[in-house]
């Protein structure tokens, strides 16, 4: 008998490190990797973006977190 076919693990996001990149997201450069962040968080980080004044702004969401692309 053949054991049951294990489910792909789910990738474990921080709320705590969620919370963290919308509140107060670090600008110094890019592109940014912010392991650990839900991807629920990218429509919050490109509103704080947006609101610093950077253009071009993307969000690509991976296996570790979020991929954030800004320009100035």
């Amino acid at each position: 008998m053949k054991p049951a076919p294990r489910a792909a693990k789910k990738p474990g996001y921080s709320w705590r490190a969620t919370w963290r990149a919308m509140r107060g997201i670090p600008t110094a450069h890019f592109p940014l990797i912010l392991t650990g962040v839900h991807p629920l968080a990218s429509f919050f980080i490109l509103w704080r973006l947006k609101g610093l004044g950077y253009s071009g702004c993307r969000v690509v969401a991976s296996a570790n977190g979020l991929v954030v692309h800004a320009h100035r």
